[in-house]
């Protein structure tokens, strides 16, 4: 995986400045889909609901542990609902009390990136986001999809490709209601949607969550704790890019870091339950 990272970040940074790649098609055909998105979620949970459902109940499931109480990954997800649609709240609406100093949060955050983010610094920026690029994740989607099919491991499976897909589907869907308008300074960034919340990040926390989750099972300790610290480097590297790059509001980021720890959290009850079935 690492080597693959590696390859991905050298293709970014030669492409860096061509604008017309591979992202500009991805973002046009989502651009396409957006008046379906309505349809694609409802269509999306009724179909993971219903292979869950089908799914083989006499493996273990390998995402959580069936000794711990689905109450706090349930408590965890409900908090990270509860405050990202309060922050929504607060962002969309200009009468609210919060929402002069959050607007001020975010415009100190802006300047301070425009003022001290060099060119140098910003290339090596482009080359870190990466990470979270929808093609990278697509790709690192479909080889873990792959491996845990040819394991027969179909909870972890379900979980991974439901979450994910999950994910996508509701930040593009709340990009279109919210509508909230990028930064003024992209710095020749090529990006999709509107600002709020931010995808990069709600993916990378989804992404990189369920990978150590499906993970940590089939590591020793150490290593499991070691896979922990490069998916959370990986992911907080992703989500400072995002507000350092200028292409997200600090709102942004913190939305979809939240969004993206919800469906982690809810991943885990589920398999969590899943084993207690077995």
């Amino acid at each position: 995986m690492a080597a693959l990272w590696l390859f991905g970040a050298e293709q970014v940074w030669a492409q860096s400045r061509d604008l017309a790649g591979g992202s500009s098609l991805v973002f046009q055909t989502l651009a396409m889909l957006d008046a379906w998105m309505p349809a694609l979620l409802v269509t999306w949970l009724v179909v993971g609901v219903l292979a869950w459902r089908w799914l083989p109940r006499r493996q273990t499931a390998v995402l959580y542990g069936s000794q711990r109480s689905v109450g706090v990954p349930l408590s965890v997800a409900a908090g990270c609902l509860l405050v990202f649609a309060m922050l929504a709240w607060v962002v969309v609406y200009p009468e609210h009390a919060g929402h002069a100093r959050l607007m001020a949060a975010d415009a100190g955050a802006q300047q301070w990136a425009q003022d001290h983010v060099s060119p140098p610094m910003r290339e090596l920026l482009h080359v870190l986001t990466a990470a979270g690029d929808v093609r990278w994740l697509v790709v690192l989607v479909l080889l873990v999809a792959g491996w845990l099919a040819l394991g027969a491991q179909w909870p972890a499976l379900w979980a991974w490709v439901f979450f994910i897909g999950l994910n996508g589907l509701v930040v593009r869907l709340l990009k279109n209601l919210l509508d909230r308008a990028r930064p003024e300074v992209l710095h020749e960034m090529l990006t999709s949607g509107a600002s709020f919340p931010s995808g990069h990040t709600s993916g990378a926390v989804v992404v990189y969550g369920l990978l150590w989750l499906v993970l940590r099972g089939r590591l020793a300790p150490a290593a499991s704790r070691a896979l922990a610290w490069l998916c959370g480097a990986l992911v907080a590297t992703i989500a400072l890019s995002r507000i350092l790059l200028q292409a997200h509001f600090a709102s942004d980021v913190l939305a979809g870091a939240l969004l993206g720890l919800a469906w982690c959290a809810l991943a885990a009850m589920v398999l969590a339950r899943g084993e207690r079935a077995n």
